[in-house]
């Protein structure tokens, strides 16, 4: 660790948000600092969170500063440990240098810059500004900053909200863009030859019994004199019990920047493992610096060992060990600087207790503890870069996004949670033919070990196609090959769920208000009742599909919280199980959207943003169970009678059978009257299993178009290890349902 002079703490701050203050011959905020009508601001915070909640533009830092005298053999670095977005430092008027992206830490040598043993001034100018035109975003902040679940501006929706053009009023665009120093500033006393960073990549033999762990160190010479030293590196377990590898290899470094590759070989490795499959192991890369006896510098990585492969089909496979795939989208807060592990331990603990074993974090990275906790839990990521929706196209941009994919990849890459990128969040077609392409090619390269998935939404047999030649191609390709589930939202009914068997599910989900105390927190009570639709909207409400699915306006906020909060319970229900129940007949994993609100809206989210879960955060719980107890059926009329189909199904997720089990249920109509009862046995209830263990077919001398079906899973004792019900109606045939090609769903 090196030695640190932590300056974060109460800074000044200037807003400019014009960016008319710098002058490139007279920069007055710089060189005449003393001069400028300084405010007071916290560091680290997004400054929406620190005083300039309606801020957007440029915003100025200045931090005056102690450093003591000079030591012998020491560089000193000035270290920020996150700044959002567009970073530009001066120390003591020496301009040190400038950074992109939100979701790095970066540092500037500052040795020569300094005045030691006396006040130091360090400006900072930071930009975060709205797009002009969002379509073509000029900044790769992903989720973070334009996406239809944070503050938007956009009409009532009548229709699908992925239109290609910002144009259309419907279209969500941003109202907030987080800016600030979001993390620690610090001065670090580094050694002259010191260690930057260490990236750990763990290659698995094909038997699982043995493998390669390869160590690239990287180091700074600062001085002007070549240095022999010595590497030692240990791979040292961290969470179980086990034996020390170690290799050491001399390190000549010449002046300047350098790296060093070492190969250790680890037999029998403690694998990691997500959860349900087994423990996840995790080891510790040691790499120590030395110069004879003496240890220079020592710095550490956490890392696991697994195999995780993604086939043509989307069957997903930890360590040889097929999975199912249930989970969720996350974004924890639009102001990433309000998170830390307390509130990173309930989110996770929430997924896990709600039978989850994938997270996606939407278009964004979280801060460290989050992919800390993964990797200690068992609990799969699957990682989106910073990019949503539509960017520019030119060759300055991409070559922007694709230095910034790199150090995003490089940055996570040792984490075993994390299964799989994705490139890129609903892509236009101007982006996926080119922004794309190159970032396939960077995150491909950054990490050849994890597999890439190019557009979130669209998933294809064997892979997507690399280009459309035509509008109209892609316009036909993309409803056909959607890995979005809005069946009962943007297009069909709930009941349509029956006739969907997709490879793999990105989304699926309902709006719903959240629960009226917490509607009371963020709205005006001229806003809530009647409510007022241009504050709802901006909260993300899409009030035209809301009343299209879940019914008129009822006579009360109450009401109406429970009226949109049971259609997404139903919505959730249906669609769960129905996609559980073609378990790995197509279908491989499915990933709720979304899991909690980024900020106080009226959206997707099953946990609004004070953490109070809604409903459907419970139907979820219970239709992820690892042993499901399911039904389903249908209902038919004939001239003078109707015919019931019902059927009883058994999901298993667990690696472990489960015997002499038996079904016993009941089909009742409207009024609560038995029609029929079966008991059904399931003599052997295979491991990571689905199966139907009984089909009736009942004709009913009734007039009734609705029938409800419950009916428990027990072993022999009478214990009963689950209980489901159903309400079953007349299924829609495949070619009457609407689609997503039938309201023209784009991208």
């Amino acid at each position: 660790m090196h030695q640190e002079l932590n300056i974060s703490g109460m800074w000044q701050c200037m807003p400019d948000p014009d960016n008319i203050i710098e002058n490139s011959i007279n920069n007055y905020m710089v060189y005449k600092a003393n001069e400028q009508p300084w405010h007071d601001i916290v560091v680290p915070a997004h400054w929406q969170q620190a005083g300039f909640a309606d801020h957007q533009g440029v915003m100025w830092y200045r931090r005056l500063f102690m450093v003591p005298a000079r030591q012998d053999d020491i560089s000193y670095y000035l270290h920020f440990g996150g700044v959002d977005y567009f970073a530009e430092v001066w120390l003591n008027g020496h301009y040190l240098g400038a950074h992109e992206g939100d979701f790095d830490a970066f540092s500037f040598r500052a040795t020569d810059a300094l005045r030691f043993g006396r006040e130091n001034e360090l400006i900072v100018k930071v930009t975060a500004a709205l797009d002009e035109n969002p379509e073509r975003k000029a900044i790769a902040k992903g989720g973070l900053y334009h996406w239809d679940c944070l503050p938007v501006h956009q009409q009532g929706l009548t229709d699908c909200p992925e239109v290609p053009s910002a144009a259309n009023e419907q279209y969500p665009n941003p109202l907030v863009n987080p800016g600030g120093i979001w993390q620690d500033v610090v001065l670090q006393l580094r050694p002259t030859v010191h260690l930057t960073d260490i990236r750990v990549t763990p290659y698995l033999a094909d038997d699982y019994k043995s493998a390669r762990v390869y160590v690239n160190v990287r180091w700074n010479n600062d001085s002007a004199q070549e240095a022999d030293y010595a590497l030692a590196v240990r791979l040292v377990p961290h969470n179980f019990v086990g034996d020390v590898t170690t290799s050491c290899d001399d390190l000549f470094a010449p002046p300047g920047a350098g790296s060093q590759m070492m190969r250790l070989a680890i037999a029998n490795p403690m694998l990691w493992w997500s959860l349900g499959l087994g423990e996840p192991n995790l080891y510790r890369a040691i790499v120590e610096l030395t110069c004879g006896t003496t240890v220079i510098e020592t710095k550490e990585i956490t890392f696991g060992i697994r195999d995780i492969r993604i086939e043509a089909d989307w069957s997903v496979y930890v360590n040889g060990k097929r999975l199912f795939i249930k989970g969720n989208n996350y974004l924890s807060d639009q102001f990433l600087s309000l998170m830390d592990e307390v509130k990173y331990e309930r989110d996770v603990q929430m997924m896990l207790d709600a039978h989850m074993n994938m997270t996606r974090l939407f278009a964004h990275a979280e801060k460290e503890e989050f992919y800390r906790l993964c990797d200690e839990r068992g609990l799969l990521i699957f990682q989106d870069l910073p990019f949503q929706w539509g960017y520019r196209s030119d060759g300055e941009f991409i070559n922007r996004a694709a230095d910034i994919s790199r150090r995003f990849v490089e940055r996570l890459a040792h984490h075993p949670s994390i299964a799989l990128w994705c490139c890129h969040s609903e892509s236009r077609m101007h982006d996926y033919n080119k922004l794309d392409a190159v970032l396939m090619e960077t995150v491909q390269k950054a990490d050849p070990a994890r597999p890439v998935h190019k557009n979130s939404v669209l998933i294809d047999q064997g892979g997507l196609p690399p280009f459309f030649a035509t509008w109209d191609d892609f316009a036909a390709y993309v409803p056909k090959h959607l890995s979005v589930n809005w069946v009962g939202w943007y297009w069909g009914k709930i009941e349509d769920a029956e006739q969907y068997n997709p490879l793999f599910v990105t989304e699926y989900g309902t709006q719903s208000l959240p629960g009226v105390a917490s509607l009371r927190k963020f709205l005006a009570p001229d806003e809530l009742w009647p409510p007022d639709m241009n504050a709802w909207r901006k909260r993300g409400f899409q009030n035209v599909i809301c009343e299209k699915r879940t019914g008129e306006l009822p006579d009360s906020l109450e009401e109406l919280v429970e009226q949109t909060q049971n259609y997404q319970v139903a919505f959730y229900k249906a669609h769960t199980e129905a996609l559980r129940r073609r378990k790995y007949n197509n279908v491989n994993g499915v990933l709720q959207f979304h899991f909690v609100n980024t900020w106080p809206a009226i959206d997707w989210a099953i946990i609004d943003y004070y953490r109070r879960p809604k409903k459907a955060y419970h139907a979820i719980r219970e239709a992820f169970a690892p042993l499901l107890l399911s039904f389903t059926g249908n209902v038919e009329r004939t001239v003078d009678a109707v015919q019931v189909t019902m059927e009883a199904w058994v999901v298993n997720d667990e690696y472990r059978e489960y015997e002499g089990l038996e079904i016993a249920y009941r089909l009742l109509d409207m009024d609560g009257a038995v029609l029929e009862e079966r008991i059904v046995l399931a003599p052997l209830i295979e491991e990571d299993s689905v199966r139907c263990f009984d089909r009736a077919v009942l004709t009913l001398p009734t007039s009734g178009d609705v029938y409800r079906l419950e009916g428990v899973l027990r072993d022999r004792e009478g214990c009963i290890m689950a209980h489901n019900d159903c309400m079953l109606r007349t299924h829609g045939k495949a070619e009457e349902i609407e689609t997503a090609a039938d309201v023209k769903a784009g991208l």
